[in-house]
């Protein structure tokens, strides 16, 4: 059994096995969006209710992140993998089981705990088993699993309730788990956790620090906008503690002797601005995730199949970009991929705002198309420079913390932009509603017209009201429309801002490489 272990094994075979489950664990967390009225429906609840099934499996997830290097450390990764996989597994049988709304909510949690620790392993072990000259390959297949799942979740889940139901969402999990967990069990080589008892002593305050600062944060983050942000007290007051929270968790880990993770990895300059970076790209990929479907069913009208339809193309180009920018990533110079990746996509979220409420499909299509080029084109690079000054040593503890902090600053970003198209399309709306006046001919002449098509049908009175109405209605629109414009043009800002980022990074892989020849 050893001489099996000490046999190489091909790092394509290692990579295919390790990305199966962390595929399975991401797209869990986005094909559940489509399903929400179907189990809204089911259990007769109403939406927000429903929603609690999402976040729950989102905050329960998070909280694993921080302790997946303690963890590594107590039981090694292989281990780890088997219980995370069959954690998961588990959530999705109690799913399929729950016979009402909390019991399913509770299970989402169970599957949650089990998902939190697979992405950041599969990072640690990719970056394990590839040689430095192909951490670009390494990550270019990691980026698979954590861009490609999120973008090819909606569509499968879509796919499986429209025609079964949505209790074959988490159905589809059981054979993968098991095909999952016999790859694991295959492939990956087993590691040994240090003997020393000391570094097995468990971090209580740091983890419940993180514990109530994710949580806090989450629940502010869904119910914001709903209960008005902090005009609401029980929201100013979980704001005031999640801040504290995440302030003792930092404080704590840098002063505490056996920390659950090792927040000094931030020291390290390549990984503290490639984490930065790499999130901006995670909030541009989720934002118009979120905000591209929001304009083509509320401006455009389209059916959520329609609009599931419009963004399938982005996880197809996403795909193939993935997989042909980790070979490119090898003979390019990181910092100028990175660079080219941010103007790309910089240049297609600004052809975003170019939409009007004429706008076809292709034109939709094609600016998302365009996106999905440069978000792998960046996201390669970047994230191995993260890794690249790094001791391998530190990997575990970086790729928990490179996971948590985009998990954090992309479910801000998230919430963000719902809100911000709310409230901006309000600030439109104070700007616009002085041109519906008297004095304003072209508003008089419009009026007229309206007014005059309506009295056909109805008598002067109702036709005047309906002839305002209709032009206040085509101004909450043009609000509207003004609101995703801005949002369109600050993602595109924040590319070009991230660029000096970028050139602070340190390229050292052809000085290790010839150290190591």
């Amino acid at each position: 059994m050893e001489k099996a272990e000490e046999k190489k094994v091909n790092p394509y075979i290692v990579a295919i096995a390790v990305l199966l489950p962390s595929f399975m664990a991401l797209a869990a967390s986005s094909a559940t969006n489509v399903c929400q009225p179907n189990i809204a429906g089911y259990y007769g609840a109403t939406q927000y209710e429903a929603n609690t099934v999402i976040t729950s499996y989102i905050i329960s997830g998070g909280i694993m992140l921080p302790i997946t290097g303690y963890l590594v450390r107590l039981i090694g990764k292989k281990l780890l993998f088997y219980y995370s996989i069959w954690g998961f597994c588990l959530g999705a049988v109690m799913c399929i089981l729950a016979p009402n709304l909390q019991t399913l909510i509770l299970a989402r949690i169970v599957q949650g705990i089990g998902s939190g620790c697979i992405l950041p392993l599969c990072q640690a072990v990719l970056l394990e088993v590839f040689p430095l000259e192909k951490r670009g390959v390494a990550m270019g297949l990691f980026g698979v699993a954590a861009m490609f799942s999120p973008l090819a979740g909606p569509f499968l889940g879509g796919y499986l309730t429209d025609n079964y139901s949505w209790q074959w969402v988490f159905i589809v999990n059981i054979p993968l788990c098991m095909i999952s967990f016999l790859l694991i069990k295959l492939f990956v080589k087993s590691d040994c956790p240090p003997k020393q008892k000391d570094k097995k002593q468990f971090d209580i305050v740091g983890f419940t620090s993180v514990v109530i600062a994710m949580g806090c944060m989450q629940v502010i983050l869904d119910k914001g906008q709903q209960y008005n942000w902090f005009d609401t007290t029980w929201i100013c007051w979980l704001t005031g503690i999640c801040i504290f929270s995440f302030v003792l968790f930092y404080v704590w880990e840098l002063e505490y002797k056996y920390p659950i993770i090792d927040i000094r990895v931030f020291k390290d300059k390549n990984f503290l601005f490639g984490t930065i970076a790499c999130s901006f790209i995670n909030i541009m990929l989720y934002s118009t995730l979120l905000l591209v479907p929001m304009f083509v069913q509320s401006m455009l009208g389209y059916s959520p199949s329609m609009s599931g339809l419009t963004m399938f193309p982005r996880a197809v180009i996403c795909f193939i970009g993935l997989l042909v920018m980790g070979e490119v990533s090898r003979f390019v110079e990181a910092k100028l991929l990175a660079i080219i990746g941010l103007l790309i996509m910089g240049i297609s979220v600004f052809w975003l705002s170019s939409l009007n409420l004429t706008a076809s499909m292709e034109s939709v299509i094609m600016p998302n198309i365009l996106l999905c080029i440069g978000v792998p084109t960046a996201f390669i690079p970047l994230t191995a420079l993260s890794f690249q000054t790094l001791d391998p040593k530190r990997n575990d503890d970086a790729a928990a913390l490179h996971a948590m902090f985009k998990n954090i600053i992309t479910a801000i970003a998230t919430s963000v932009s719902a809100t911000f198209i709310a409230r901006v399309s309000q600030v439109h709306q104070s700007y616009l509603v002085h041109n519906l006046s008297g004095e304003n001919p072209m508003f008089h002449y419009k009026l007229m017209a309206a007014q005059t098509k309506f009295s056909a049908f109805f008598n002067h009175y109702t036709a005047a009201r309906k002839a305002a109405g209709s032009l206040y209605n085509q101004m909450l629109v043009q609000a509207k429309l003004c609101s995703f414009y801005d949002a369109f043009h600050l993602l595109a800002i924040m590319c070009i801002l991230v660029i000096p980022l970028v050139l602070i990074l340190k390229n050292k892989q052809r000085k290790k490489a010839q150290e190591t020849a």
